[in-house]
């Protein structure tokens, strides 16, 4: 059969939106979704290759900057569902690596400094998500208020997506660094910014741009040791 009528499709999209929609309300929608009779609003005929690939995918929501570097705004992307059954460290830990990469839609900027890599596996306790990340995210940082909130809270709002991470903490080559170019400071727990995005953009969805699923890898983390921020 060429075609398939997926509704299982339409559920996958909807399914986006509703991962994307974090906050303190999350579980509560999740719980509406299931328990309401969804129809299909029209139909959608994929083939079997294209149907595949959404089962074997699962949505997350990331952040980037603006054109303007002034707010985050969203851009799902699709990860291998076994990277999500490895456990929430595992998934925490690619949407990292996925926001090193860079935004993949058009006018969206990446606002992780270059050069910055994941040391360590993202580690979940107590709902807290601790990022181990290198220096570069501190000397390779162009600096100002603005840019530095929008580095830390891209991090920030992508992990708090997860239902199982209500706060992030950032430290750099594994020890806990007070200082972030002037203006921020890295010794807390951040909780989730929804005043920094920019809901008016709405979301960037893979077909902007003409982005396709990508498949989860593991994170390149780093082997060799480096002497720990003072």
């Amino acid at each position: 059969m060429k075609g398939l009528r997926l509704t299982a499709a339409i559920l996958a999209v909807l399914m986006a939106f509703l991962l994307c929609s974090c906050g303190k309300d999350k579980e509560t929608i999740d719980e509406q979704f299931y328990e309401e009779d969804l129809e299909p609003a029209s139909s959608i005929v994929i083939n079997e290759e294209e149907a595949a690939v959404l089962n074997e995918k699962v949505p997350v929501c990331l952040y980037f900057g603006d054109e303007q570097k002034n707010k985050l705004v969203k851009e799902i992307r699709y990860l291998d569902i076994d990277e999500a059954k490895k456990g929430v460290s595992t998934l925490a830990s690619a949407i990292v690596k996925e926001l090193i990469s860079g935004p993949r839609a058009k006018g969206l900027t990446n606002v992780i400094p270059e050069g910055v890599a994941l040391r360590a596996p993202v580690t979940v306790e107590g709902r807290v998500a601790t990022v181990d990340l290198t220096r570069e995210f501190i000397d390779n940082h162009p600096g100002g208020k603005t840019m530095e909130e929008l580095s830390v809270y891209s991090i920030v709002n992508a992990l708090t997506e997860l239902k199982e991470i209500e706060r992030v903490k950032i430290i750099i080559n594994g020890k806990q660094a007070k200082n972030f170019k002037g203006n921020l400071t890295l010794d807390k727990e951040f909780p989730r910014n929804e005043a920094i995005i920019n809901k008016e953009v709405g979301m960037a969805r893979p077909e902007d741009g003409g982005l396709v699923p990508v498949a989860g890898e593991e994170p390149d983390y780093l082997d060799e040791e480096e002497d720990p921020l003072e």
